[in-house]
């Protein structure tokens, strides 16, 4: 049973540090943010399209989508406006995490 239980606890603790080792950085999603071509802060710091609460009003799938495919979330959202689409070709798989675990912050 003592053995069964360490051999749980030590699974757990395995998975935890696998799941901190993939973990998005939200520093490096800062960065780019800051980068991206055409510049994500020409249009998302002005009042008209603040970020300010993006983490708080979207989940991790919804940040993701707005990058991917704005069209779709401005008409599933009801906004009005235009943004470019981020491919892959543009944004990384990987960065793109980053971006969204930057953007999760903002509440």
């Amino acid at each position: 049973m003592v053995r069964r239980l360490l051999v749980v606890a030590v699974v757990i603790l395995a998975v935890g540090f696998a799941a901190s080792a993939f973990a998005a950085d939200a520093a490096a999603g800062k960065t780019a943010f800051d980068g991206a071509k055409p510049a994500c802060k020409g249009c998302h710091t002005d009042v008209k399209n603040p970020l300010a609460k993006a983490g708080a009003d979207n989940t991790a799938d919804e940040l993701k989508a707005w990058v991917r495919t704005p069209k779709d979330m401005i008409a599933k959202k009801g906004k009005k406006g235009i943004m470019p689409a981020y491919p892959a070709e543009k944004i990384s798989d990987a960065d793109l995490e980053n971006l969204v675990a930057y953007l999760a912050t903002m509440k």
